[in-house]
């Protein structure tokens, strides 16, 4: 080889070394800033790690909760369940109530229609009876005007009569013969 490719060999090699040179410059420019990247990577890493573990928790809490849920849920099926029954008991208990009241309704009906009869026959007799206690009450009062009218006749006849007696002497004659005759009756 002759020095001229030897020299033209040599500058070759410094320009691919210079190149590989920048190269390397560049690709640990590049690997400072992978290292950059991995360590961002990293810290990203860690907290969607912290954040992916308060995930679990708050699923795992949530799954907790959940069943309870679920639990509570299947009492509260329960309950409404047995509150379709009790209604469905009370349903059942209203509708006897119901036809319960219809016939107490129509007896009540019924009863006042008769009653209603009743009263009106009833009222028809008291008016009979207070048009006939009227009548009496009038003829009551005509018999006691009348028996007043004859106590008032009768005594100014025993008035007349003890008149004519005690004019006649004849008073004092008839209580001697009514006391002798009680003598005689009491002698017997």
């Amino acid at each position: 080889m002759t020095i001229e490719e030897i020299t033209q060999t040599l500058q070759t090699v410094a320009e691919n070394q210079a190149k590989h040179d920048a190269m390397h410059a560049r690709h640990l420019a590049d690997i400072a800033e992978i290292d950059r990247m991995i360590v961002a990577t990293l810290e990203s890493q860690n907290r969607y790690d912290k954040q992916l573990a308060h995930l679990f928790d708050v699923v795992s809490d949530l799954s907790d909760k959940q069943l309870k849920n679920e639990e509570l849920f299947a009492q509260n099926e329960r309950r409404f369940a047995e509150l379709a029954e009790a209604q469905r008991r009370a349903d059942f208990r209203m509708e006897r109530l119901e036809g319960s009241y219809e016939l107490l309704e129509s007896f009540v009906r019924d009863f006042r229609n008769e009653t209603h009869q009743h009263f009106a026959e009833t009222d028809k007799r008291l008016g009979a009876l207070a048009e006939a206690q009227a009548r009496t009450d009038e003829q009551m009062n005509r018999t006691d005007e009348q028996i007043k009218a004859l106590i008032l006749t009768q005594t100014r006849t025993d008035e007349m009569v003890r008149h004519l007696l005690g004019r006649n002497g004849s008073g004092k004659a008839k209580k001697k013969a009514a006391t002798k005759k009680t003598k005689k009756g009491s002698a017997k």
